[in-house]
């Protein structure tokens, strides 16, 4: 029983402990449209390159609303130097191609992205306004929480309960 309890505590911790790499909001507006779509705080590129001092990764397939409908950006660049900073391909989206901020920290093949709003600077066709923030946890509702809560009351329940005793009789032949 002992060991069901410190496995059950054990589990609980790690369920309760915040993941490495939480989902971030990316919410770009500018010139060309709108794009919304969510990439983790530190994730693994599909394409990453560093070419003269200048660094470069890119996503393929990106999920989100561009340009205001639901669908799929074909690649979503970010870079620095003599790339731009940012660059999405995406459907019902205009010309989208940035300088200036850099929006990550860390070398291309592993970045971490930046949190906060930045105005993102192309002379030709206007500024755009880019906000990266972390998703917000989802609340349980009441009815999860009286799960958990009854769920934790019957563990409880099964620990304190005594072993019944069993009297061995043993007959002589």
């Amino acid at each position: 029983m002992k060991k069901l309890a410190l496995g059950m505590a054990t589990a609980m911790v790690a369920a309760a402990s915040p993941a490495y790499a939480e989902p971030l909001l990316f919410d770009f507006s500018g010139p060309s449209g709108t794009a919304m779509f969510q990439l983790e705080s530190n994730p693994t590129p599909d394409f990453s390159q560093t070419f003269l001092g200048s660094e470069q990764f890119s996503f393929s397939n990106v999920v989100g609303t561009f340009g205001g409908v639901s669908g799929t950006a074909s690649t979503i660049s970010f870079g620095n130097g003599v790339f731009a900073s940012l660059s999405i391909n995406a459907a019902n989206l205009g010309f989208t191609q940035f300088n200036n901020p850099t929006l990550f920290t860390g070398p291309p093949a592993s970045p971490t992205f930046l949190t906060g709003s930045f105005t993102m600077i192309n002379p030709f066709f206007g500024n755009g306004q880019l906000t990266i923030s972390p998703v917000a946890a989802a609340v349980p509702e009441p009815a999860s929480w009286g799960l958990m809560i009854l769920g934790m009351g019957a563990v409880g329940f099964a620990m304190r309960r005594r072993p019944t005793v069993v009297a061995k009789v043993s007959y002589a032949a």
